[in-house]
């Protein structure tokens, strides 16, 4: 019989289990319960499904109470990844489904359970998002001979025009941040706060750094890498919209490539994007394999994740116009609500 139940507080034997599960990622890691609660107030429920003593599962959930969207319950807000960890126990995943279901219709709140991989779940599900895997193999004279001639030239010409990068940890931050803060307002999306990437960083110390790119001196491109079981991933990555003729994003990509290579992470996740996007085909010039990603959600008349966020692309043009402080001010307070 499986039993679940939330799980005790023990972050060490939670990081275990998933570091012992072939579908273990950095997003179902313990930290993110404080980086949630901490930088954001959210409520979070993280649940463990036990067959006698031994432990068959784990599911991260938070709770995102959302000024315009509603309450959503998800595993994992602002993530690509999350839904049930574990080594294939049907049974201990259904049960931890069937509880997260429960959880969310006592919160009057939406689920949405973000997979990799499609488990038989009794749910509907989104196919709009895929993330994209390339091997980095373990030679960078071979990778470099397997990209693009394109991305090769456009690498090169950052090189030329003198661009340096560099690796760092928290302190890296200030520059990081100022750097991905003005291209999500010239994207015209809401920014996360800084304190939300402090708490990453504090919480996550082992599995994150810091890359920059700078142009005499000033950086002009940033990315915070999460690294976890051999993958080595940047949900946020940025460069300033005025030196993108120097080509930092391209030196960005090549340079995490070189970390992951240098430091046992041989695959590189350029993560989500919707299918045909402009996004999903500027990352496809790398030559990354495309991976399916599954979104569950329930109830089964909710509107599909991402839905409700599309409704507020008019919004883009009009945050476009903020004056930076401006949307730094606001964007924080409308970004902890949106768990997309």
């Amino acid at each position: 019989m499986i039993r679940v139940a939330e799980w005790p507080h023990d972050g060490a034997a939670w990081d275990a289990f998933v570091g012992r599960s072939p579908d273990g990622r950095i997003m179902h890691l313990y930290g993110w319960k404080a980086v949630m609660e901490r930088a954001y107030g959210h409520r979070t429920h993280y649940l463990g499904a036990w067959e006698g003593d031994e432990l068959r599962g784990v599911l991260p959930l938070t709770l995102v109470r959302g000024l315009v969207v509603g309450r959503s319950l998800v595993s994992m807000p602002y993530m690509d990844y999350g839904g049930v960890c574990g080594p294939g126990h049907d049974k201990a995943e259904r049960a931890l489904v069937e509880a997260a279901v429960d959880l969310a219709r006592r919160h009057r709140a939406s689920l949405v359970l973000r997979y990799a991989r499609r488990p038989e779940l009794d749910l509907p599900c989104s196919l709009e998002k895929v993330t994209m895997y390339l091997q980095l193999g373990t030679s960078e004279e071979a990778l470099w001979k397997s990209l693009p001639s394109e991305r090769r030239n456009r690498i090169r010409k950052g090189q030329k025009l003198g661009l340096v990068a560099s690796v760092h940890g928290p302190e890296g931050l200030p520059e990081f941040y100022a750097v991905f803060a003005e291209n999500m307002r010239d994207l015209g999306s809401p920014v996360h706060s800084r304190r939300f990437f402090e708490e990453v960083m504090r919480h996550l110390p082992d599995h994150t750094k810091i890359l920059l790119v700078r142009s005499d001196g000033q950086p002009i491109g940033a990315a915070l890498m999460l690294l976890h079981g051999g993958m080595i991933s940047s949900p946020w990555i940025s460069s300033l919209r005025s030196a993108f003729e120097k080509c930092p994003n391209q030196v960005l990509y090549w340079e995490m490539m070189r970390f992951g290579l240098a430091n046992g992470f041989p695959v590189l996740d350029f993560g989500r994007s919707s299918q045909d996007s402009g996004t999903f085909e500027a990352k496809r010039q790398w030559r990354p394999e495309p991976v399916q990603m599954y979104w569950f959600y329930s109830p089964v008349d909710a509107r599909p994740p991402g839905e409700d966020v599309k409704r507020l692309s008019w919004a883009v043009g009009l945050w476009r116009r903020l004056p930076l402080p401006l949307a730094n001010l606001a964007g924080p307070r409308l970004r902890r609500s949106i768990p997309n």
